[in-house]
């Protein structure tokens, strides 16, 4: 299938375009996370506390908060290969920062520009694929293109901190760099351009197409709320799973726990995205189902002498896959609803999901250290179910609309 983007009509196949960002939103995802896995390190050759050189996380963080709305308003009408490549460049210099910087200061200055940069790009890749994607293949196009964020959860990060124990962590963020400047690149000889946003005449975005009008819509509104509940559900049991699962002396190791939940992330991602153009309705009640479903399975298995031993490492074994599914799929099928919500605003709609994603990570890992050092781990799990399960009302609302509308379409008399 081929897509026609601009004045020049020149055909563009999605699913290399797709791939391309896909690669863009791997590295992206892996420069945020992979600080995680090489904390120690990065703390004694600074010669920090692992607690100051991980704020370096929160640093980037910030950026991409500070980044998804205004940044992203102030580039709207850019060309979006343009927007890439600017991005990409910024990007490979922040890693290039971090791999030489002297002291902690400057570590957590270039995480924050770093942070800056992928704000921008996950705000800006589901409006960069509608733009050479027909509709009718927009969910499984962003299947591909986010499967790359996905990844870096599954791959990258267990292969990044193996790089770092044999070569140091200066070496991996220099190899990040370079391997950014080569999909940068790549980029500019092969990424489709596709226009920004036009402003009217008086030189200013038109009011249908901001964030004003993204806020005034209803269903907008309602994807975000869905968003927080979700995230911040997700949030509280991924940030804190290990100590959960060795309070509940479960049987099963928890690198190999987190290894299946990557796994079915993949898939969550890829098949949700595909299904998501016939079934929209069908396929995100399912992963949010199946994220409830897999936190309850865990939350029984890890409550100590609850259920046989036996029992409770099937119940971690098939709640953590289906959580994982979960997590795979709700991250691009908030994109495709999100995309219909917004309308003429859905690339403004598009920033403030960013934003409220990232705000929601945050506000996560916070309400869950807090109950971990309340009233323990143990809750954790539970409490994210709840959450996920409230956030079935508003998608449910969201969804009966799009129904609604998709009806009265169908009923409108056709014009001979």
């Amino acid at each position: 299938m081929s897509s026609f983007v601009g004045r020049s009509a020149r055909p563009v196949r999605p699913l290399p375009a797709a791939i391309l960002l896909a690669g863009v939103g791997f590295i992206t995802l892996l420069t945020e996370i992979l600080p995680a896995g090489l904390l120690p390190q990065i703390a004694r050759d600074l010669g920090v506390s692992v607690s100051l050189a991980g704020q370096g996380i929160v640093a980037f963080a910030i950026g991409c908060i500070v980044a998804a709305i205004p940044l992203t308003r102030a580039t709207a009408t850019w060309n979006r290969r343009s927007l890439l490549i600017g991005v990409l460049v910024v990007s490979a210099l922040a890693n290039l920062g971090t791999a030489v910087a002297p002291e902690i200061i400057t570590h957590l200055g270039t995480r924050f520009v770093a942070g800056l940069a992928a704000g921008v790009v996950w705000a800006m890749i589901p409006g960069y694929v509608r733009g050479f994607t027909g509709p009718g293949r927009l969910g499984a196009t962003l299947g591909v293109a986010f499967i790359g964020g996905t990844m870096s959860f599954a791959v990258g990060v267990p292969l990044g901190t193996l790089l770092g124990t044999s070569m140091g962590w200066r070496a991996v963020f220099a190899i990040i760099a370079g391997i950014t400047v080569i999909v940068g690149v790549i980029a500019a000889l092969g990424a489709p351009r596709v226009p920004g946003i036009h402003r009217g005449a008086d030189a200013r975005i038109p009011v249908e197409q901001g964030l004003a009008a993204a806020l005034r819509t209803p269903a907008v509104l309602l994807v975000l709320a869905a968003v927080a509940l979700s995230v911040i559900g997700q949030n509280l049991g991924y940030t804190y799973l290990t100590p959960i699962l060795d309070f509940g002396g479960v049987s099963l190791n928890p690198s190999l726990v987190f290894g299946l939940f990557g796994a079915a992330s993949i898939i969550g991602t890829f098949g949700s995205g595909r299904l998501s153009d016939r079934y929209l309705t069908a396929t995100l009640v399912a992963a949010i189902t199946a994220g409830i479903i897999g936190l309850a399975g865990i939350a029984l298995a890890a409550w100590p002498g609850l259920v046989p031993t036996s029992v409770g490492t099937v119940l971690l074994i098939i709640g953590a896959l289906a959580w994982g599914y979960a997590f795979g799929g709700y991250s691009v099928l908030f994109q495709v609803v999100m995309a219909r919500a917004g309308g003429r605003a859905a690339d403004a709609a598009q920033s403030m999901l960013v934003t409220v994603w990232n705000l929601s990570i945050a506000l996560g890992g916070l309400i869950g250290g807090l109950l971990l050092a309340g009233i323990g781990a143990l809750v954790l799990l539970p409490i994210a179910a709840v959450l996920m399960l409230l956030a079935l009302i508003p998608v449910l609302r969201v969804l009966a609309g799009f129904r609604a509308e998709d009806a009265a379409v169908l009923r409108e008399p056709v014009a001979v």
